[in-house]
């Protein structure tokens, strides 16, 4: 190929793309919730490299269960069809089915339940026999201070209350393996579970607060080849996890994992 060639090739990319992107800004003045939409698209990229820029986390990719994922052909259930990209992207749930589905736990701990979509894809993917326990707030829970909550968590609160009696797990056959537990994640007692969670998912209160405290519990209720998934690992909307998560890798291996905001901790990983 030629020089002359290479360089009218990527001019007329050049151009094609500066088409597109005042014909975008054109459909977005006149639908502006578009415009939102392409907003949390484009936070979200800019998100996925300041993490590899500026987190302190290690990478997945480095892993010896990502070699033996990418080894192995896992074919794992998930509709990312229903996900709402908002909350979770279709690539997370792709990616947290993946690694039930690889792991077979026997036993998992959501900690934010919210609508249930995650709960039931834990149920899809792990065995049988596995038991999902998930932890939300009760449907009569009062804020005591705002203060502790964010705007998004205090959003969250409110449509995990209002999504208790319509969560996608209640008439579905798979529902039986999940348990609903109900409390404030800070006051919640969790000595039962000690020491027997193989897969423990952290996303419920964003507050550096919280999230110290969930993970002090999920470390206490971790198996010995269990691992932790924290959702949000997010400079831009969640700089609370972001921080804790960073300085929490001085003293554990913690790994990102690239394409979504998770971040996995596990002895055997």
């Amino acid at each position: 190929m030629s020089s002359s060639t290479k360089i009218s090739w990527y001019l007329a990319n050049l151009r094609n793309l500066l088409v597109v992107c005042v014909r975008v800004f054109i459909y977005c003045c006149i639908h502006p919730r578009e415009f939102y939409r392409l907003s949390f698209y484009f936070f979200s990229t800019l998100n996925e490299f300041y993490q590899v820029s500026h987190g302190a986390l290690e990478d997945f990719e480095k892993t010896r269960l990502c070699a033996q994922m990418k080894s192995h052909m896992i074919l794992a259930r998930s509709n990312v069809f229903n996900a709402e990209a908002f909350v979770t992207r279709p690539s997370e749930t792709q990616t947290l089915a993946a690694l039930v589905c690889h792991l077979r736990p026997r036993t998992i701990f959501e900690i934010g339940t919210y609508n249930g979509f995650t709960t039931l894809h834990f149920a899809y993917n792990s065995p049988d026999d596995c038991k999902v326990y998930t932890l939300d707030l009760p449907p009569d829970f009062e804020l005591e201070d705002e203060r502790n909550y964010s705007y998004d968590d205090l959003m969250v609160v409110e449509l995990s209350k209002k999504n208790i009696a319509r969560r996608v797990y209640k008439q579905d056959p798979l529902g039986r393996k999940i348990t609903e537990l109900f409390g404030d994640s800070e006051k919640f007692d969790f000595s039962p579970y000690y020491g027997k969670m193989d897969v423990i998912f952290i996303d419920g209160n964003h507050s550096y607060r919280y999230v110290e405290s969930d993970t002090g519990n999920a470390f206490r209720m971790l198996s010995p080849n269990g691992v932790i998934v924290w959702h949000d690992y997010d400079y831009i909307i969640h700089r609370d996890v972001f921080k804790y998560l960073n300085s929490l890798a001085r003293r554990h291996r913690i790994y990102a994992i690239r394409h979504t905001r998770f971040a996995i901790y596990g002895k055997n990983i």
